[in-house]
């Protein structure tokens, strides 16, 4: 089934402006295009209206700044994302146009590789609103049918967290269980993991002060927003800072949560976390002590916009579990009023040393369950546990980590210092050579096109070695591109008949197990993977 192309608007009163956007734009967009302020806003107010509007300011009759207004005034059309495309470049015209709703803003002449990078990044965006708009008017349709709104809330919750387990039968360096098991008067838990690329993964869990489906919806919202920051950052302070903006913007309702974030580098061990107004979580070591992560990085979130959250660093070594949860563990209570409490939990987990992440899960979740006896549940139960498999001695022995600035001559150098890393560990002269076209390729584009000055850079280059795999990534601070969104060139065409371009990044992703793209914070990550039977 063909995808529909996403709609652009076109509003600018030069038809060349028009056609530089629209020949930039109109292989992967449906584009419109508009000549005035009345043009653009009878557009938008059609049947069909567009996804996203690029927006000139300088226009006869009714500037951008008016059709802006207009647009944000329209309950029909305010959520259409704005991007003023102009020459005025002066921060107040800038900062008049985002107090107007404006999404982003960008300057001419235009940088055709920003253009296309800010137009993702908006319809995206715009893509996930819509997505949680559209469940919101699923919840409200349903809602009138359901004999309660518990069963709803609950419906939610468990559609919104992943339950399968094992999560990665592929992956051997860790294993991982979570549960989720809400009360009768639904809250908001929820936990997620997922990786950011394939050395680090990200695990949080959170709790939404409240009950029942609007607690549940800011749930949903509130693991959609980490979701998509962690995507591309890996500061846990500030994904938690810029999440905790994202949901005290228009909180009317006064909802928080509380949020324990965490990114663990598999290669090393090394965890970096971040917990806001959250319980305290444990690493239970292998020599049998038990370590508690009681520092808080700031307040639970959405309740205060513009606060900088803080990280702190850990290391897990081998057999060592991490172990997270809600306050509906150390809070359940049983016939007689008593509290589970943490002091209790602390010392199940000391109690033994437990086979992988689901028999700690299991043995506690039981445990809270038998404490209640037939006592009433009056808060979600999540538990979360991650137990490290590596030996940093023998499963990962080093890194290869190299630093260049971007001149072509620098290339040579860093195949010779990844051969000889490549050497050390055994690694064949065919997997070596893959990675030295491979690595060509790739720094030879990052060093000819991802700046536009003459200055001096630094590009990033890291390798981890695994007994099956090597992992290699490359970072730069150019401007926003993926080489992997093009389509592979067709190498049934004759040479001389094909398009200029391609051949490279296509021997790059047939060499390599896995090829992937990230724009994280003010930085392109490429990485690479390469299975491989171990020494």
């Amino acid at each position: 089934m063909t995808e529909i192309k996403q709609k652009i608007l076109i509003v600018d009163d030069e038809r060349l402006n028009i056609n530089v956007l629209n020949d930039l734009l109109k292989t992967d967009y449906k584009i419109m295009a508009a000549i005035s302020g009345k043009q653009a806003l009878k557009a938008v107010e059609s049947g069909s209206p567009p996804d996203l509007i690029l927006l000139d300011i300088m226009m006869p009759e009714m500037d951008g700044y008016e059709v802006c207004r207009r647009l944000k005034e329209n309950e029909k059309t305010r959520d259409i994302p704005v991007i003023f495309v102009t020459a005025m470049g002066q921060t107040s015209d800038e900062t008049k146009g985002l107090e107007l709703g404006a999404a982003d803003y960008l300057t001419k002449p235009i940088s055709p590789p920003i253009v296309q990078a800010r137009v993702l990044t908006q319809l995206n965006l715009k893509k996930q609103r819509d997505e949680l708009n559209e469940a919101y008017r699923l919840i409200e349709s349903q809602k009138a049918r359901m004999e309660d709104e518990l069963s709803v809330g609950r419906d939610i919750q468990m559609s919104m967290v992943p339950q399968l387990f094992p999560p990665y039968p592929d992956r051997n360096e860790f294993s991982l269980h979570a549960k989720l098991f809400p009360a009768r008067e639904v809250g908001g838990d929820f936990y997620d993991y997922f990786f950011i690329d394939d050395d680090h993964l990200c695990l949080c869990i959170g709790d939404v002060a409240g009950k029942g489906v609007p607690a549940a919806l800011f749930m949903a919202v509130t693991r959609t927003l980490m979701k998509a920051r962690a995507s591309e950052d890996n500061s846990t302070a500030s994904i938690m800072t810029r999440v905790n903006d994202e949901l005290s913007r228009d909180n009317k309702m006064f909802m928080f949560v509380t949020i324990f974030i965490s990114i663990l580098e598999i290669s090393s061990g090394e965890l970096t976390f971040t917990n806001a107004g959250h319980n305290p979580s444990f690493i239970c070591r292998s020599n049998g002590d038990i370590e508690r992560l009681d520092t808080l990085h700031g307040p639970v979130a959405a309740a205060s916009p513009e606060l900088a959250y803080k990280e702190s660093t850990t290391h897990l070594q081998k057999d060592d579990l991490l172990f997270i949860y809600t306050d509906g563990v150390v809070e359940a209570r049983n016939l007689e009023k008593e509290f589970f409490e943490e002091k209790r939990l602390a010392q199940l987990l000391g109690e033994q040393q437990y086979e992988n992440a689901a028999a700690a899960v299991d043995h506690i979740f039981d445990e809270v369950k038998s404490f209640e006896g037939d006592a009433e549940q009056f808060d979600d139960i999540t538990l979360l546990a991650l137990k490290y498999l590596v030996d940093s001695t023998t499963d990962s022995t080093d890194k290869f980590h190299h630093i260049i600035p971007n001149q072509l001559s620098e290339i040579s150098k860093v195949n010779s210092e990844f051969n000889a890393f490549s050497e050390k560990h055994g690694i064949t002269t065919e997997i070596r050579r893959q990675f030295n076209l491979v690595l060509d390729e790739l720094l030879n584009n990052v060093i000819s096109y991802a700046y536009n000055d003459d200055q001096e850079h630094e590009i990033e280059i890291v390798c981890h070695y695994y007994r099956d795999r090597l992992i290699l990534s490359i970072s730069d601070g150019g401007i926003p591109f993926n080489p992997f969104i093009g389509e592979p060139p067709d190498t049934a065409i004759p040479l001389a008949e094909r398009p200029i371009g391609g051949l490279g990044i296509h021997l790059v992703q047939t060499l390599m197990d896995k090829a992937t793209y990230q724009r994280q914070v003010n930085k392109n990550v490429v990485t690479l993977v390469k299975f491989f039977a171990g020494k």
